[in-house]
């Protein structure tokens, strides 16, 4: 149901879905009791900020006014440590200099943390993007991203969700990494792709220590480049009960990314097999890799095609312009990428990217001495 005051605004207009604006007047904003409080004795608060049972899904968009903007930017400034060279002081420190960001920001953040949103992203558009940023770079080995104020930004807001984390065998190892055009793999199914679709897919889905949250981070857009989204609560809405159950069981194998192939013992490998839903029947979790993923049954195979045709056809659509930061719930939501056409001037589409996971303790055996990067064996 729609609260009242709420401001809608469509982004984007397609087959693919309609991503809303859509704007909370917090302070003054009374929330409704919710029907079972009195029953389990929870206290409902009056504000967003300091209510911790808030059972709303959290908006895709959220936008941040110009002075907001500036008390971010502030707050990234006292992060001294450089992303990719010392990444454990970088995450320290920005978890540090989060507990500085605007209450409502960090409310927003953190209700999608917990509660996620319909889509499975949350975007927050505004923030400030580094005078004079250099030229997108050909490929990812420099890290240039890494260097800029924005980067820091990206730090803080990741560090609402988790701990940051890289992977020795994505990117160069780089805590964030630059996402853009590389001419010489420009149809292939890596982020560095354009010129083809980058398909449906769950981050690493081959792997057990794949990312929660995969952040990007818009230096520079591109008009055409559309990032899609598609939710595990959303799927579920069009298929039967019985293929939701079918859905359930672990009939669909994987094998192993390519960018991963070079880095591991085994990279012919094929792994599991997997059911593609799993976790609470009203909010699931979803593994998919529309490249990598096969089913192990004539009839898994035609339901995976089902879960894609599905994708393709009720897709949410972002276009990431300057000042996005796009945080994609890894577990609730598949995600991928049009093609697009760069022109390789130095002004083409330029995404910072980073991982997150919940709990890094998980990993402590297969991280490296920097306590932030996954080895590659273990991927």
């Amino acid at each position: 149901m729609d609260a009242p005051n709420l401001l809608r605004r469509p982004l984007l207009l397609g087959r693919e879905g309609v991503i809303y604006e859509v704007s909370f007047p917090w302070r003054q904003r009374q929330r409704p009791r919710h029907p079972r409080a009195k029953s389990h004795g929870l206290r409902v608060a009056r504000s967003k900020e300091s209510d911790i049972t808030v059972h709303e899904l959290q908006s895709s968009l959220f936008t941040v006014d110009s002075a907001t903007a500036e008390a971010i930017r502030a707050a990234a400034e006292r992060i001294t440590a450089h992303p990719n060279e010392s990444p454990d002081d970088f995450g320290r420190q920005a978890l540090a200099a989060a507990f500085s960001l605007p209450e409502e920001v960090r409310a927003a953040v953190l209700n999608f943390a917990e509660v996620g949103s319909e889509a499975g992203i949350m975007v927050v558009r505004g923030l400030y993007v580094d005078e004079g940023l250099t030229d997108t770079p050909l490929n990812n080995k420099s890290g240039l991203g890494a260097s800029t104020v924005f980067a820091k930004e990206m730090g803080m807001l990741a560090h609402l969700l988790g701990s940051m984390v890289a992977y020795e065998a994505e990117g160069n190892g780089h805590l964030i990494q630059d996402m853009v055009p590389n001419p010489k793999l420009a149809v292939t199914q890596q982020s560095q792709g354009s010129k083809v679709e980058l398909e449906a897919h769950t981050e690493q889905c081959f792997s057990v220590f794949k990312p929660d949250y995969v952040i990007l981070g818009a230096l520079r857009g591109d008009e055409n480049a559309k990032t899609y989204a598609f939710s595990g609560r959303k799927l579920v809405q069009h298929l039967s009960p019985e293929e939701v159950a079918k859905l359930r069981q672990p009939l669909w194998a994987t094998t192993i990314d390519e960018s991963f192939q070079p880095y591991i013992p085994r990279p012919d490998d094929v792994r599991g097999p997997f059911p593609i839903l799993t976790g609470p029947e009203d909010d699931p979790y979803i593994l998919v890799d529309q490249d990598l993923m096969h089913g192990i049954t004539a009839e898994a195979q035609r339901l995976l095609g089902k879960v894609v045709e599905t994708y393709i056809e009720h897709r949410d659509a972002h276009v990431l312009q300057p000042g996005d930061l796009l945080m994609l719930d890894n577990l609730r939501a598949m995600h991928g990428r049009s093609m697009y056409a760069p022109r390789f001037d130095g002004k083409d589409r330029f995404i910072a990217r980073g991982f997150v996971v919940r709990d890094r303790r998980k990993l402590w055996p297969q991280l490296l001495g920097d306590r932030r990067t996954l080895a590659a064996i273990h991927s």
